[in-house]
């Protein structure tokens, strides 16, 4: 058996789970119809039939029409998507993405009922998600049979190597890309083949659109023009790390097949060897954690991701040089950063103008008066106490404060609440690692899976 048939029988649904879900998914479009009037499609890889087994994350959306006002589309979707629900005998919930739908899980499938403008090609959309039954659409359209098996097949490995996932957390390959990739290449193989070798930026023109301002994309390592509107990138949320994580594995898979690259590695904490590497390396760990805001990932990473950034930047701009920075959010959010400089001296050299220049003498010399001021090669220089003597301290202080000054300061509004006053860890960071098992297997996946070192592993797995 070659390595795709052994992960198709894994991974392909039986014609009963196939037959179980057209069923369901029936019954849902007729309740859809009777309680909103509306017409409804099934977007997402249940609707283009490339959904992997066990899979049955189900997204029905409702298309009104574009005279609608924006406020009355939001109420109606919440109301009808609720009656919705009740009526199959589900629970539902109100989530926020760009605007609120309904979460729902019923007889054991996850639904999300999401309210859209139905428009057509190159119509404007006046939504982020107008474009999804466009997608289904072109999909539909140009997939033949024997590609929906090379599509679950790209899913897997993407699955499998860690690459997938277009929301804000994963910053991967989403299903749609994949779709894209299979319809473009023709098969697995070919996709694989293809992949092996991009550089980035690595374009696809899908439909041949004329006239793309690709400088648009700029920083973007794989863009993939949308086929159902030129001016985006399909591929936009797939950072560097998941780009080059995909082609060196599809590198090393067509060098050496396994079936190991399709699925995950399962996940294991730091090893004591791996732990004590950790913390030999001379550098300091700090870290914040606060507890967890209720909102969608989709928000909370982008904001995770801001706050890291800007103590990043503070930390850089006092002269305490950060070597990595990282979040993890799977329990409580974590701002992690492993410092090369965390300490300093209680002075700070501060170099001044040369002394030819007479106005800017003035000023250095009035606002350094009180301090220990001399000349060196022909500039003045003073020096100063300096505030934070370690990063730590620095952290704290910048934290220190209430929400609406923090977010003042660039934190984020929804984190600003919960960072306020908190404390950065050191050495409780290394008792929260050993205690936490996700955050110590987050922190082995950092360190000690690189983008080449796993997917070498992987094809030395049979």
């Amino acid at each position: 058996m070659d390595v795709k048939t052994e992960v198709l029988k894994k991974i392909k649904p039986s014609h009963e789970e196939s037959e179980k879900v057209k069923r369901f998914v029936q019954q849902l479009l007729s309740v859809s119809k009777t309680v909103s009037g509306l017409d409804g499609v099934i977007v997402g890889s249940i609707g283009k039939f490339t959904w992997l087994a066990g899979d049955h994350d189900i997204d029905l959306f409702l298309m009104f029409d574009g005279s609608v006002p924006r406020e009355e589309l939001e109420r109606l979707g919440l109301e009808y998507g609720k009656r919705i629900v009740q009526e199959l005998g589900g629970k539902s919930s109100v989530k926020y993405a760009e605007h609120p739908y309904t979460s729902a899980t019923i007889r054991g499938y996850d639904v999300d009922i999401v309210p859209c403008y139905r428009i057509k090609y190159g119509e404007k959309i006046k939504s982020a998600v107008d474009r999804s039954p466009l997608h289904l659409r072109h999909v539909l359209d140009y997939i033949k049979p024997a590609m929906i098996d090379e599509v679950r097949l790209l899913k897997q490995f993407c699955k499998g190597i860690g690459a997938y996932g277009s929301d804000a957390k994963n910053q991967g390959f989403s299903g749609y890309i994949c779709e894209l990739l299979v319809l473009q290449y023709g098969s697995f193989d070919a996709v694989i083949s293809a992949a092996g070798v991009w550089k980035p930026p690595h374009i696809i023109n899908t439909e041949r659109h004329l006239g793309v301002p690709l400088h648009q994309f700029k920083d973007q390592p794989l863009v993939i023009i949308d086929p159902v509107d030129a001016g985006r990138n399909v591929a936009a949320v797939v950072n560097g790390e998941n780009f080059m994580k995909f082609v060196t594995a599809a590198k090393n898979y067509s060098d050496r097949p396994s079936a190991g690259f399709f699925f995950p590695r399962p996940k294991k904490p730091l090893s004591a060897l791996q732990f004590k590497s950790l913390q030999n390396r001379g550098t300091k760990f700090i870290a914040v954690r606060f507890s967890k805001p209720d909102i969608i990932d989709d928000i909370l990473y982008p904001q995770l991701r801001r706050t890291m950034s800007r103590l990043v930047q503070l930390l850089e701009h006092h002269e305490f040089h950060v070597l990595r920075a990282c979040e993890f959010a799977e329990n409580q959010p974590t701002i992690i950063i492993e410092l090369e400089v965390w300490s300093l001296p209680s002075v700070k050299k501060m170099t001044g103008p040369p002394i030819f220049s007479e106005k800017h003498t003035e000023e250095f010399l009035a606002k350094y008066s009180k301090g220990s001021v001399y000349v060196h090669d022909n500039r003045w220089v003073a020096e100063v106490q300096r505030k934070h003597k370690t990063a730590v301290s620095l952290v704290n202080d910048f934290l220190n404060a209430p929400p609406p000054v923090l977010a003042e300061r660039g934190v984020p509004k929804y984190l600003a609440p919960l960072l306020t006053k908190k404390k950065a860890m050191e050495k409780e960071f290394w008792k929260l690692v050993k205690k936490d098992k996700p955050l110590s297997d987050y922190m082995r996946q950092k360190y000690f899976s690189g983008v080449v070192s796993e997917s070498k592993a992987k094809a030395g797995k049979n």
